[in-house]
């Protein structure tokens, strides 16, 4: 349970006193053969309440790391009996594929639990009895995304986690853990398809081609690496396998050029530039490591998303409409720049704005209005601007900054708002989707940056590609047409209109997915999301199952403007 200590773990000191008062009693020598039968059973109790007897409780075992209090927690409810005398094999083999779950850096203890679990010496047969249990917890709990709370590494993840004890789990399925632990596996296409991408990863024995570096290669030119390229897009099945010979950057080696800047979001110009060989030069054990943290995230999530929703992937930068599993509208998107990221969100799109005036928030007034009004004052008119005051006529020239002392200010002293028009920040629509976060969606009358390939340009917001279609998307039960929004929109009010059936809104954060065509797709880690999560499950081997939360680096330092996701 990531958010806070299980109620299997309450108490810890008095359970270690419990097992305390088991040893009385259980007097078999630690170093005797186990005897048949239930006496046998009886022998490997009284050892493992004897480890679990210690205080503080045990942090590590046979030289592995253990939780303790999780072992005791679970040993206790079933006063110490070993767990698996019997069919331990199953779950061992399951515990032994866990990098087929992208678990394969998970200490799962295999290597010390073989020898001793089937041991005949008590001592020896309760520590493999704990080992195993303490491996089965580690796994359950990491298949349900228990091994990092994202809160604890990302100040801008609103998307809660779902609550899992482990202990309490394995105790309920231990005579049926391989089906259950089966059934912890997340539900979601993409993550299977990230499953089956990783498999195949794996399987490979040998590296991909390397390509060395040098010059950029443009199509007709001719130069000895170009060979290294072909077997390079052959290994990953842009290129076919027959074009694997020739010196000479021809058509049919630039369109599978092209598809692959595609699949890694490159600029698609067939161009091999420096950014498309670092791409090229990824070793498949590198993207096998992407895939993996990104599966980690699809644990995060709850079971299910809802059957109707919105989803936007910010290092894809688009925004989809799934209804019933498929999507019914996809479109660019523009998110935030690295210095305002786009948080992960969970939110209700509840109505949209037409024609919406843009409140400035103080802090872009003052850091970026302010300076462009000391080097020209008629900035406000020229960008159909205004301060809004009790001391201002509305339209008045002071409204519009016309003679104010501008540059003997460090601070923007009155509110600014642009009026509603075809120059608003926000462009022609707003939608509504109330967070604390000031987060929203909304047009822009900057539609040429939607052709851009990198598209991080936003204080936060999501600028969408097509407003209008989810307009009228979202108001299709209300009978709305395209002629309709027209004469709303052209006729200039600002007018709020509330969506017939709210919509939930996602924001998440995957670098890589699968897309519609079962094509594996990559993209640059535009916050370091990537880089802190894969430090976090590493510092997470080191610290207590259910504790991992506690475990995790510091929040890095907040990026956040008072007001605040802006445009």
């Amino acid at each position: 349970m990531i958010a806070g200590t299980p109620a299997s773990l309450a108490a810890p000191m008095r359970l270690a006193a419990l097992a305390g008062l088991l040893l009385t009693g259980l007097g078999q020598p630690a170093g005797a053969a186990l005897p048949e039968g239930d006496s046998g059973s009886a022998s490997v109790a009284h050892e493992i309440a004897r480890i679990l007897g210690a205080t503080p409780p045990i942090e590590t075992l046979a030289g592995e790391s253990v939780d303790g209090n999780a072992l005791l927690a679970f040993y206790h409810a079933r006063d110490f009996a070993p767990a698996w005398r019997e069919g331990s094999t199953s779950v061992r083999d399951v515990l032994a594929n866990s990098g087929d779950e992208g678990l394969a850096s998970l200490p799962l203890h295999l290597k010390a639990i073989t020898p001793r679990i089937d041991s005949d010496k008590p001592a020896a047969a309760a520590e493999g009895d704990l080992l195993l249990t303490d491996a089965i917890l580690r796994y359950a709990a990491a298949l349900r995304g228990q091994r990092v709370d994202p809160t604890d590494i990302e100040d801008d993840w609103y998307v809660s986690t779902p609550n899992f004890d482990p202990v309490e789990f394995v105790s309920k399925h231990q005579g049926d853990i391989v089906a259950a632990l089966a059934g912890l596996e997340p539900e979601y296409v993409g993550y299977r398809q990230l499953k089956e991408q990783l498999a195949k990863l794996r399987a490979l024995t040998t590296d991909w081609p390397k390509v060395a570096i040098g010059p950029s290669l443009h199509p007709g030119d001719v130069d000895d690496r170009i060979i290294d390229v072909r077997k390079r897009l052959i290994a990953t099945g842009e290129l076919a396998a027959d074009q694997g010979e020739g010196t000479t950057y021809d058509p049919i080696l630039q369109v599978a050029v092209m598809q692959f800047q595609g699949r890694h979001g490159l600029d698609i110009d067939g161009a091999l530039g420096p950014r498309t060989i670092a791409a090229l030069n990824a070793s498949p054990a590198q993207r096998a490591k992407l895939i993996a943290l990104n599966m980690e995230r699809w644990r995060w999530l709850p079971p299910h998303l809802e059957d109707r929703h919105i989803f936007v992937n910010v290092p894809a930068e688009e925004l989809l409409v799934i209804e019933g599993g498929q999507v019914v509208l996809e479109m660019r998107a523009i998110v935030g720049d690295v210095d305002h990221p786009t948080p992960a969100l969970h939110a209700r799109l509840t109505s949209l704005v037409l024609n919406p005036v843009w409140r400035v928030p103080a802090s872009i007034a003052t850091d970026e209005i302010l300076p462009e009004l000391q080097k020209n004052p008629g900035y406000l008119i020229a960008n159909d601007l205004e301060l809004v005051s009790d001391q201002f006529v509305p339209g008045s020239p002071e409204s519009q900054g016309v003679g104010i002392a501008w540059k003997s200010m460090t601070k923007m002293p009155w509110p600014v708002r642009q009026r509603a028009g075809a120059d608003n920040a926000l462009g022609r629509i707003k939608f509504n989707l109330p967070n604390d976060d000031d987060i929203y969606l909304h047009d822009t009358p900057r539609h040429k940056l939607f052709s851009r390939y990198d598209r991080a340009l936003s204080h936060g917001c999501v600028r969408i590609e097509n407003a209008e279609a989810l307009a009228l998307y979202l108001l299709h039960d209300k009978g709305w047409t395209q002629d309709q929004l027209d004469q709303e929109i052209a006729a200039g009010a600002t007018k709020t209109v509330p969506v017939p059936k709210s919509i939930p809104v996602w924001l998440l954060y995957f670098t890589a997915w699968v897309d519609g065509t079962g094509a594996l797709q990559f993209r640059d880690d535009l916050y370091e999301r990537d880089q802190r999560l894969a430090v976090a499950l590493t510092e997470s081997m080191r610290h207590p199952i259910l504790l991992a939360h506690a475990a995790t680096p510091p929040n890095p330092p907040k990026k956040l403007c008072e007001g605040c996701r802006v445009p």
